[in-house]
């Protein structure tokens, strides 16, 4: 599904749904970041695709140019975020099979897309840091041991976002994208309230809980910009909280995919209004 197609599919469901109730859950930090530079424009947001290939991640293929898109970039980077955050949280409840899967996924997929983003940024990256939390996890190190290497992973992400020179319109478009990806892969995850793929399911509570983490971390100045934004996105976010039951729930869950699109097509237009 190329990106204009998702934007009016995510404007639709908001149009649908009418005003999303703002439950205010719990604020939670789970990541530690500061992200990237520049601003996105308009024509990129609804033109151009993110490609077909793996579960609808913009994982390096598609139209979108990540070395020029810095909304992009910072959605990419959020994905590997939600990744990781999902795989330690599994890992520390036991369930390591599950968590070597998020472990990999950034590393094999998302990561590699990166790359020349990350060059024509001039930005080290953090692939050695990847692979060795990934391996903790496969060697079934201590959980003090991954954690440990989760941090350090953490920083080098947080070294590749660069969060404080960006503009409040650049990171917005970075969480719709993050929250737009959730609902794809909620969408495969969840079938009439049965999970079918906890896989999927996972990731999009990762990328909305990395999504929530991004946006606690603008500053004073960023927040500034225009505070009307920042209160609907944290509303939006805070709307669809109720659609994850926990990390590998037993039963059903209550929620479909169209609240968190509906939810995406707010927070793009909340962005599309600081142009």
């Amino acid at each position: 599904m190329n990106e204009q197609r998702k934007v009016w599919v995510g404007l639709g469901a908001a149009l649908l749904a009418g005003s999303a109730a703002s439950a205010h859950a719990a604020d939670t930090d789970p990541f530690n970041s500061h992200a990237s530079h520049g601003t996105v424009q308009l024509a990129a947001a609804m033109g151009e695709g993110e490609g077909e290939g793996g579960e609808g991640e913009g994982e390096g293929g598609g139209a979108v140019d990540l070395t020029t898109n810095d909304a992009a970039y910072l959605g990419q980077l959020g994905l590997v975020r939600g990744h990781l955050w999902v795989g330690v949280q599994l890992y520390k409840a036991g369930h390591t099979d599950m968590a070597l899967t998020h472990m990999k996924h950034p590393g094999d997929e998302l990561y590699t897309g990166l790359k020349p983003a990350l060059a024509a940024r001039d930005e080290d990256g953090f692939a050695e840091a990847l692979t060795a939390l990934a391996e903790a996890v496969e060697q079934e190190q201590p959980t003090n041991v991954v954690e440990r290497r989760y941090m350090a992973l953490e920083k080098g992400i947080a070294d590749a976002e660069n969060l404080h020179t960006a503009s409040l319109g650049t990171i917005l478009m970075s969480i719709e994208r993050m929250v737009r990806t959730a609902a794809d892969e909620y969408a495969i995850g969840v079938k009439e309230g049965e999970i079918v793929n906890m896989h999927e399911y996972q990731d999009s509570y990762g990328f909305v809980e990395a999504a929530k983490a991004r946006l606690k971390l603008l500053s004073d100045m960023q927040r500034e910009e225009s505070p009307e934004a920042v209160a609907e996105v944290k509303d939006q976010l805070n709307a669809v909280s109720g659609l994850w039951s926990g990390l590998a729930p037993d039963g059903n869950v209550k929620g479909d995919a169209s609240k968190l699109y509906g939810a995406a097509a707010r927070i793009q237009l909340a962005a599309w209004e600081l142009e």
